[in-house]
């Protein structure tokens, strides 16, 4: 829909934003971490497939699970547990995190006890938490382990991303389909099942002595060297292999994770996905206030694909995201019809209804903060405020140059107008012709009424003598 303040300018500068970001989403897509949505399963170690034999093990992989569980931390694990298969090392994941969606704690859990290899967990640091899906991932270990202080529970589905609006009837369902996941985990890894079904059903949450004490951990470790010293001689029995854990001469490398995962990992939260897609919708505004070479445009579309990409991934309302894309719709109508703000008045109402809707979960670390809603919704408003005045005061202002310029300006008659003659005005002399055929008398003031090619239409002013 183009703009024309500049013509076709704009024009090819819009079109340059759109080609842009669409080239940059397919050079971001090309990005992406392979496996991200996969379920591929991990290679099979021909040599840790002997029965017969203890292993000793005596490397150790590290990763990290911070903050929200989501796609980009699943396959980042999976990489991990090859890592770790692949160097016949045991991998140690240190976790604190929040919760995060089921789907992706599904998938690292059922890697862990699919792998043929030691997974340990540590709750680090100290006053660390492993709430919600943490709860999972931690039963899912071989050997779970906390530091002092840190916490674990709070499992209740709806804290793991579920969507509201369920029926009591669905929610029983999954309740009892959380639960018995969890039962598995327990039994398989010998693990209190009993206190487990509480933190799902009641959302009970304790602290790491608490969880040594209901033998919901195995011991309590300050960091990975104390962790790894508790644990030597430990054996650890999995699909056909036997490994003993060493705690002497062993070694150790954290395995960190790569950019883009990292910045994935950072786009998920909801907090910056807002951020982001309103500074996209910022961008989109600006371009059609203030048409130019296309940057703030191309930037906009960035912004906003990968606002785009974090909601794919977050629990959408889409009646919320609806409501803010009315908005943009809305804020870009009243630039384009320069009506004056009556529609960006609609278009921020419908924005702030849809961010207070957008992210459909009742959990707390996967809502867009109030704070940043309002923040922004302030000042999306004054942006607009400013903006659309200086466009409303562009279409409304009388042209001050070129010949439109001259209109209801005054000229002094050099000779007689009869009705045609010759007038004085802006120190150039013009023909001129009498508006109303009347007979305008030589140094007569005269009021230019509009303008026919080169020909002036006038008028004697009020006080039409020199």
């Amino acid at each position: 829909m183009p703009f024309k303040i500049k013509g076709k300018k704009f024009i090819s500068a819009s079109i340059l934003s759109l080609i842009f970001g669409a080239v940059l989403l397919l050079m971001f897509s090309a990005l992406l971490p392979s496996g991200l949505y996969g379920d591929d399963n991990l290679q099979n170690n021909a040599d840790m497939q002997d029965p017969g034999n203890v292993k000793e093990i005596n490397k150790y992989i590290i990763c990290k699970i911070e903050g929200i569980i989501n796609p980009v931390i699943s396959n980042y694990i999976e990489k991990s547990l090859a890592e770790a298969q692949k160097e016949q090392a045991a991998l140690i994941m240190l976790i604190d995190t929040p919760g995060g969606l089921e789907t992706s704690m599904r998938e690292i859990a059922l890697n862990m006890i699919s792998t043929p290899i030691p997974v340990i967990t540590l709750v680090y640091p100290e006053g660390a938490r492993a709430a919600s899906a943490g709860v999972f991932i931690v039963y899912a270990s071989d050997i779970a382990s906390m530091s002092p202080n840190a916490s674990i529970g709070a499992a209740h589905p709806v804290t793991l991303g579920s969507d509201q609006g369920v029926t009591e009837e669905q929610m029983d369902k999954i309740v009892n389909d959380s639960v018995s996941f969890i039962k598995n985990l327990a039994n398989l890894n010998g693990r209190n099942a009993v206190w487990a079904e509480e933190a799902i059903r009641q959302s009970v949450s304790i602290t790491s002595a608490q969880a040594l004490e209901l033998n919901v951990i195995n011991n309590i470790s300050s960091d990975t060297d104390e962790l790894i010293k508790k644990i030597d001689g430990a054996i650890i029995k999995k699909q056909g292999n036997a490994f003993e854990l060493s705690g002497t001469n062993y070694t150790s490398r954290t395995l960190e994770m790569g950019f883009v995962s990292r910045f994935l990992h950072v786009l998920i939260n909801p907090n910056i996905a807002y951020i982001l897609f309103t500074l996209g919708l910022l961008g989109i505004i600006y371009e059609f206030s203030q048409p130019g070479l296309g940057i703030s445009g191309a930037l906009g579309v960035i912004f906003i694909i990968l606002g785009f990409y974090s909601f794919s991934i977050l629990p959408t309302n889409y009646a919320g995201l609806a409501l803010i894309i009315a908005a943009i719709i809305l804020f870009v109508l009243d630039l384009k019809l320069a009506l004056g703000g009556i529609l960006s008045i609609a278009g921020v109402a419908s924005m702030i209804i849809g961010s207070f809707i957008l992210i459909d979960t009742a959990a707390p670390y996967l809502q867009i903060a109030r704070g940043l809603i309002i923040g922004i919704s302030v000042s999306i408003s004054a942006f607009l405020i400013i903006v659309i005045r200086a466009v409303y005061k562009a279409h409304r202002n009388k042209p001050v140059t070129g010949t439109a310029g001259m209109i209801k300006t005054t000229g002094v008659a050099i000779e007689d107008l009869n009705p045609a003659g010759m007038i004085k005005t802006h120190g150039e002399i013009w023909k001129a012709e009498s508006f109303d055929g009347k007979v305008i008398k030589k140094d007569s003031v005269v009021d230019i009424v509009s303008i026919e090619g080169m020909l002036l239409k006038v008028k004697q002013a009020d006080n039409g003598n020199l």
